[in-house]
């Protein structure tokens, strides 16, 4: 593997408190630190800024959307904003395992490849 490439985490939000903080503890945790993110906001009216805001972390880099765009729009200029070698996506209703990113970035490395994708489980809030 090279030199921890760095990986950019894209997460659009609109109005996405209910779990932003559980998925944003996830991109925190994760074993693999080389990161940053990059949070376009997407117009949010709720509580997202702040709890964005309450985790300080330098990594974290925060856009607001100066009109609310669909989602591939806000993606392509989020990912404008990225620095990394590689790009991934995570939604403010998701939240990864501890070494999604090391795990998947020793996958792509290993096979050379571009692009990359896993598994998912489905949370059942009720």
């Amino acid at each position: 593997m090279s030199k921890n490439p760095l990986a950019s985490i894209i997460m659009n939000c609109h109005n996405g408190e209910k779990f932003l903080r559980k998925s944003l503890n996830s991109v925190i945790n994760q074993t693999y630190k080389n990161w940053e993110l990059i949070f376009y906001d997407n117009q949010s009216v709720d509580r997202s800024k702040k709890i964005l805001k309450s985790f300080k972390n330098n990594k974290i880099k925060y856009i607001r959307s100066k009109k609310y765009l669909k989602l591939y729009e806000a993606r392509n200029l989020a990912i404008k904003a990225a620095q990394g070698k590689y790009i991934t996506f995570l939604d403010t209703d998701d939240w990864w395992g501890k070494n999604k990113l090391l795990d998947q970035i020793l996958l792509i490395e290993k096979n050379n490849s571009t692009l990359i994708y896993s598994n998912v489980w489905m949370y059942n809030n009720k």
